[in-house]
């Protein structure tokens, strides 16, 4: 059975809410964010110890955006994008790749400058370049999503729910929001689905991805 290694809230997010989408059985592992050394076999799975981490079996796959395109060859027919060879692979692993390596980390300037340099007098500047930076992802997802429903145009998949989480993520930042009409209109759609809204209640998350209790953790506190 597919085991995921998650902390509710975090990134390991996408990962659930594709297992739900897929409608398949699995079991998570909840992390405790403060004592990672404390879960059974998550430093097996994912060396690093950051989630999301997937162990079928023997394979032990990490990395959001890689978790998310194993499932998608993993679980075919189970609505979480094109397999290859199929029309609208290239167009998925562009968006994924994308999401992955580009807009994941992009809010970090924007709301955490302390984590990139340690002299405070640096701080408002790193936080200006990430906004500019955001304005600029944001304007080019609502040049990809005109005309759209899903990131694939018909098709509903993995990227859509990678970047409904990524989205969701302005909620961390003050007065921040990312793109315009196009991508708030993709926000609801997604948010909208049965299995976004379960994964929201499984990781105790409102419809802006807050915690509802923000010092727990997999419904234990995270002291």
């Amino acid at each position: 059975m597919l085991e995921l290694f998650q902390i509710t809230g975090s990134c390991s997010f996408a990962a659930r809410a594709a297992l739900e989408e897929a409608g398949v059985e699995y079991t998570t592992v909840d992390v405790h964010p403060r004592r990672r050394d404390d879960a059974p076999g998550f430093s097996a799975t994912n060396p690093l110890r950051r989630v999301p981490a997937l162990r079928d079996g023997d394979t032990r796959v990490y990395e959001t955006g890689a978790v998310l395109l194993y499932l998608v060859e993993r679980l075919p027919s189970r609505g979480l994008g094109p397999t290859a060879e199929e029309p609208g692979r290239g167009e998925l692993l562009r968006w994924v790749t994308w999401l992955s390596n580009t807009l994941h980390g992009a809010f970090q300037p924007l709301t955490s400058p302390e984590f990139l340099t340690d002299d405070p007098a640096g701080h408002e500047g790193i936080s200006r370049m990430g906004w500019q930076k955001l304005d600029a992802h944001g304007a080019h997802l609502e040049r990809e999503l005109e005309g759209r429903t899903w990131c694939l145009g018909e098709e509903f998949s993995v990227a859509d729910i990678y970047l409904y989480m990524l989205k969701g993520w302005e909620a961390y930042s003050d007065d921040y929001v990312l793109g315009g009409a196009a991508l708030a209109s993709h926000y609801e759609r997604v948010g909208a689905r049965t299995a976004i809204v379960r994964t929201r209640e499984l990781d105790d998350l409102d419809d802006r991805l807050i915690r509802y209790h923000p010092e727990l953790r997999g419904g234990k506190p995270i002291i």
